[in-house]
């Protein structure tokens, strides 16, 4: 009966762990638990008294065969009361025993509860004596229950049959803690061509191809299998069936007489004639020797103003089309060419130049008798030399205007005399405006002497404002 049932253990196990061992994770586990042990079963009587057990220690490695199979070998160590007799014990032997056993799991390893039944074959042998043993058949049942991932609560019963006439067979249970020591990944799905691609979805599973064309060989990598691909050895897009385009003009290498130089199909994928090379075919190109724009039917805008050459007056200066092409830098409506100011915004009352202010007129005409030098001499008195701080101001607010500087003096002393004092006294206004930060090539300077007088020489008062310098602001070409 027990060799029967032995072998029956052992065809379900086999089968089991055939069917399951491609699909479920293999693990080491270790189980370490309280066993208790009692050699009088079976009982004459209850309750259950723990004082009838012998009290222990399990320690026991597993190792998973598949999802419904483990196989366990247990260590167990107990201090048990043996019997001599069916009825007598003799106390206090130190008993040890060592398990092969075969665990057939009823539920899967996902499962929070997974009970199991067991069976096989172990050796017990008692006061560390290897030859005072006994060969014992377990069999038993037991429940992990998970606690986390890797920790269950452990609880077994067994029954351990022994030889015919040995009085050592005796019921044990036991209760601990299992825990699993590492977890090896499910054997790789079969890959027969070796490309890396299972055979479930490999479009060619016996010859290696890239994940791209599903497993199928692409032999110039262009993404296209190479049972798709009417140049297999050449790379080319899928909108050429995998055939090249070098010139990107829409005709495949393999029918393009100019594969180098795009064409149109027409031409058989050859260029049109284009003699000054700026992608307007001759027959088009209202300029064919000039490179032009193909907005201008291939004419030339030499200056990028959008407005052709033919056409531009300013061929060479971007402008606008108000002016045929001409600029007006400071968008004051009045062209550059025409402009005084060009980089100024002006009335054209005034040739496109800003208009002097009335307060700055004002203090032009004042700086005509507020300059004063010393008698007979062109050295400035300290009190000109505010005014001319002002005229300093407005030629720097004004900067395409530009300063005549008249010197003028009354008719005392000789003509010669005089006119060498008022070019004097000019230079210097002319000397302390440049000291000023006015570039001397805006102003410029002259001695008119006795000559021009604005009042009778004859009189105190009219000699007095005939010794003068006058500041003229003016325009180029003026």
């Amino acid at each position: 009966m027990k060799k029967v049932l032995l072998l029956v253990w052992v065809i379900l196990a086999v089968h089991l762990s055939t069917t399951d061992a491609q699909t479920v994770r293999k693990a080491d586990m270790f189980a370490a638990k309280y066993s208790f042990s009692n050699y009088a079963y079976p009982y004459t009587g209850l309750p259950f008294n723990l004082n009838d057990y012998n009290k222990g220690v399990e320690l026991t490695y597993l190792r998973s065969l598949g999802q419904f199979v483990n196989i366990a070998v247990p260590f167990k160590m107990s201090k048990a009361s043996l019997p001599t007799t069916p009825k007598s014990f003799s106390p206090g032997h130190l008993v040890n025993s060592l398990d092969g056993l075969l665990q057939l799991k009823y539920a899967s390893e996902e499962s929070p509860f997974s009970p199991y039944a067991f069976g096989g074959l172990g050796y017990a042998f008692e006061d560390l004596n290897l030859g005072q043993g006994t060969l014992h058949f377990p069999v038993g049942m037991g429940l992990n229950y998970r606690l986390s991932q890797h920790v269950f609560l452990n609880a077994q019963t067994e029954y351990r049959f022994t030889p015919k006439g040995s009085l050592r067979r005796n019921l044990q249970h036991g209760i601990g803690l299992l825990f699993i020591l590492n977890e090896a990944t499910p054997p790789p799905p079969p890959d027969l061509d070796g490309d890396g691609i299972i055979d479930s979805e490999d479009k060619c599973p016996i010859e290696p191809g890239p994940a791209m064309t599903q497993g199928c060989p692409d032999t110039d990598g262009d993404g296209i299998a190479d049972s798709e691909d009417l140049c297999p050895e050449v790379s080319g897009p899928p909108e050429f069936m995998g055939c090249p385009d070098s010139d990107g003009d829409g005709v495949v290498d393999v029918h393009d007489k100019c594969p180098n130089e795009a064409g149109p199909e027409s031409n058989e994928g050859c260029p049109l004639p284009d003699s000054d090379g700026d992608g307007v075919i001759d027959a088009e190109d209202a300029c064919p020797n000039t490179p032009g724009m193909a907005k201008f039917k291939g004419c030339p805008d030499s200056d990028g103003d959008g407005i052709q050459d033919k056409d531009d007056a300013c061929p060479n200066k971007a402008g606008i089309a108000q002016f045929n092409g001409c600029p007006d830098t400071d968008g004051d409506g009045i062209q550059d060419k025409e402009d005084k100011c060009p980089t100024t915004a002006g009335p054209a009352s005034n040739h496109g130049c800003p208009e002097i202010a009335k307060e700055d007129k004002e203090t032009l005409e004042f700086a005509i008798q507020a300059v004063e030098f010393e008698t007979a001499s062109a050295k400035l008195k300290s009190e000109s030399l505010p005014i001319l701080d002002k005229i300093a101001d407005i030629m720097k607010r004004y900067p395409d205007y530009y300063l005549r500087i008249g010197g003028h003096t009354d008719s005392i002393g000789s003509a010669e005399s005089n006119q060498k004092l008022s070019e004097a006294r000019a230079k210097s206004c002319f000397d302390y405006l440049v000291s000023q930060g006015i570039s001397a090539n805006r102003m410029s300077y002259q001695g008119f002497g006795e000559t021009q007088p604005i009042a009778d020489n004859k009189y105190k008062e009219g000699r007095a404002k005939n010794r003068r310098v006058e500041f003229e602001l003016y325009l180029p070409g003026e």
